[in-house]
């Protein structure tokens, strides 16, 4: 049985590896793995660290065309791909616009289609945009939704998605994490961090941010290098010229503030569990730092990981420079506060959501039914649904 993976964007590759590990420990399973180079470089970097070598890759110019346009010849690319190859099922990671081309062409040549990352929702079009609107309209047309948790569930069944559909797994980028956290890696960016300092990491990229929300998380840093002379600051620029521009222009050169070229994976990791506070609009960066215990501010108006939140690991702060600040100062003068907000571990997972999904998969494709397996293979595995305390 041959199941195609599709993947872009760096998130994507990380939580899609596992899967991908998992099926290919099956012998009845055949993986196949075709990139859209959403990413570029940033997605060679970490199929690399993943040994991951793609079996097919697009071609598309994805700097210098407009969304649109890229879809559609996204649609094209990927339905051309899957009937040159017949893959049994395809399977698509998040909200990104390959995951919702692939699940589209999936759809229109009746391929099954598997979701991983069902069912998150911020509940707002705008935020994040366009992402809020494709993992919408993934949903009705897919075959078997991976929930990453408990909330993720709820949000797919108000939206009328059959329960027999849904499977709880949890969220395989803590899979990914767990694999790479005793590969201690030490970056270069942290060359010029004085010993003894406090680190903070900053990334933001978010559409909806861009101009004035990037100018004020900027503005808060240089506040917060202020009032902290012990801290350093990280910033990997992101390759978007629009975002890479704004930083570079704010922060590069000045003291206690590192501007640094994007980070492969392993390395981003090295900085995140180094760090005593994460400041960040990313999603995955909200499930990764609680494995490590480092807090996180969301650089967001609205999350769809509300998990983080109730758990307490993370705190909606907006873009708004005095609030981050005054959030910041809070958690960076008191370690007391830092540890409260992540001793409850990671709400996302316990590093089996891999093994799930491919399971689940495999028994779907063997009964050639629409239900998740009640029994099978995740029965023999005792791994039914997860069993940890994940947020509601």
């Amino acid at each position: 049985m041959k199941i195609a993976l599709i993947a872009g964007t760096r998130p994507e590759i990380v939580k899609l590896a596992p899967v991908r590990d998992a099926m290919n420990a099956l012998p009845d399973l055949q993986s196949w793995w075709l990139a859209t180079g959403q990413h570029g470089s940033l997605a060679e970097q970490a199929m690399g660290v993943f040994d991951i070598v793609p079996d097919r890759q697009l071609s598309l110019n994805w700097t210098k065309s407009s969304l649109p346009s890229l879809f559609a010849r996204l649609i094209e690319g990927l339905a051309e791909e899957y009937e040159r190859s017949g893959p049994d099922m395809v399977i698509v990671q998040g909200d990104t616009a390959s995951a919702y081309a692939g699940a589209t062409a999936a759809h229109m040549l009746r391929i099954p289609v598997a979701h991983v990352e069902a069912g998150l929702r911020s509940g707002d079009l705008a935020n994040p945009f366009p992402e809020e609107g494709f993992r919408r309209m993934i949903a009705p047309i897919t075959d078997l939704h991976f929930a990453p948790t408990r909330a993720a569930r709820d949000n797919l069944r108000a939206e009328n998605i059959d329960d027999d559909k849904i499977l709880v797994t949890g969220n395989t980028v803590v899979d990914a994490v767990e694999a790479l956290g005793d590969n201690d890696v030490r970056p270069a960016a942290l060359d010029d961090v004085a010993p003894g300092a406090n680190i903070v990491l900053v990334t933001a990229h978010r559409r909806e941010n861009w101009g004035e929300g990037i100018d004020s998380i900027c503005e808060a840093v240089l506040d917060l290098r202020g009032r902290f002379s012990n801290t350093h600051f990280i910033l990997p620029a992101h390759a978007n010229p629009r975002v890479r521009d704004a930083v570079n222009q704010l922060l590069a050169g000045e003291p206690q503030i590192s501007v640094v070229d994007p980070l492969s994976y392993p390395e981003f990791i090295g900085v995140l569990k180094r760090s005593s506070l994460v400041l960040s609009d990313s999603g995955g960066v909200q499930e990764e730092a609680p494995s490590f215990g480092v807090p996180v501010l969301v650089l967001r108006e609205r999350t769809e990981r509300m998990e983080a939140v109730k758990a307490g690991t993370a705190l909606l702060v907006g873009t708004d420079r005095a609030r981050i600040v005054t959030e910041a100062s809070r958690l960076l003068a008191d370690p007391r506060a830092r540890l409260k907000m992540t001793k409850r571990g990671n709400p996302f997972g316990d590093g089996n959501a891999g093994i799930r999904i491919v399971a689940a998969c495999r028994d779907f494709l063997q009964s050639s039914g629409p239900a998740a397996p009640k029994g099978g293979l995740l029965s023999r595995l005792g791994l039914g649904t997860t069993s940890i305390a994940m947020a509601e």
